[in-house]
């Protein structure tokens, strides 16, 4: 699929036409931020045709800014989480991406959530989980944190109760 069809697919699951294809080709900053503020019908045929786009490292960042624009919102993320998740399958950075922040809103909620998660997670949702827990998962993160920046992190004083993201409310 040439990019121009490409666009035309993506316009497509958005239900609008008020978009230049030819600017939208020829500038990978603006559709990038076309695919961000996109309102698509089916999300995860959008998500999943954003990460078809030729310009693999903008499509990836494109898909990742949807990911985080919609964890910080409110409503059910993991709902949401679990019907896209078959989209971003094939792209690992985008499927720990959208794995992590199911990881956080976890977390931060008082769900338990498992130790070889935390782990695992990347240096990025580390410092999330350190600058936001307390209890047993900061005292985690301050012994097997990655970084010693997620280490000090946990140093910093803190009210003892978890804090839940501020879509939960």
């Amino acid at each position: 699929m040439n990019l121009l069809d490409h666009i035309a697919a993506a316009a497509a699951l958005t239900g609008r036409a008020d978009h230049d294809p030819g600017a939208l080709a020829a500038d990978e900053h603006l559709r990038f931020e076309w695919y961000r503020g996109a309102d698509p019908l089916d999300e995860r045929a959008f998500l999943d045709l954003v990460l078809r786009d030729p310009d693999q490292p903008m499509a990836v960042a494109a898909a990742v800014a949807r990911i985080d624009d919609r964890a910080k919102a409110a409503g059910d993320f993991h709902g949401w989480a679990a019907r896209v998740a078959p989209a971003v399958e094939r792209a690992e950075f985008v499927r720990a991406r959208l794995s992590e922040w199911c990881l956080l809103h976890d977390a931060l909620a008082g769900r338990p959530v498992p130790v070889s998660a935390v782990l695992a997670a990347s240096d990025w949702a580390q410092r999330r989980l350190a600058a936001a827990v307390d209890g047993e998962l900061l005292a985690l993160l301050a012994v097997h944190g990655r970084t010693r920046r997620v280490r000090a992190l946990t140093r910093i004083p803190r009210p003892v109760r978890s804090r839940p993201l501020p879509c939960d409310d």
